[in-house]
């Protein structure tokens, strides 16, 4: 994301800034704030707050398929209104979403 130092932001994108825990689990779930997904999002970062490896992608990830976000690891994603889903192995992590635009 670019900074911006001119007075004026008419031209940056800060109309969205939302930030929340979620709980991952060996079933697949979405990565956002509250009880759908930001449509007017850019950037979903997602921190592994929790003790157990989360595997992040697109629906249908599973621990083979999908990225690995290993404890206290944080990852940014370029997204606009495109799911990006989580899951564990086993056990259960919480995450911290941020979706910003």
């Amino acid at each position: 994301m670019a900074i911006n130092l001119s007075s004026d932001t008419s031209d940056t994108n800060s109309t969205v800034y939302l930030s929340g825990p979620q709980t991952v689990t060996t079933s697949e779930v979405e990565a956002k704030v509250g009880g759908s997904r930001e449509v007017n999002r850019q950037t979903l970062s997602i921190y592994n707050d929790g003790s157990s490896t989360i595997y992040f992608g697109p629906t249908g990830v599973t621990s083979s398929t999908g990225e690995p976000l290993l404890k206290k690891q944080r990852v940014e994603i370029p997204v606009s209104d495109i799911g990006v889903y989580m899951i564990t192995a086993s056990g259960s992590s919480t995450v911290i979403i941020q979706e910003l635009g």
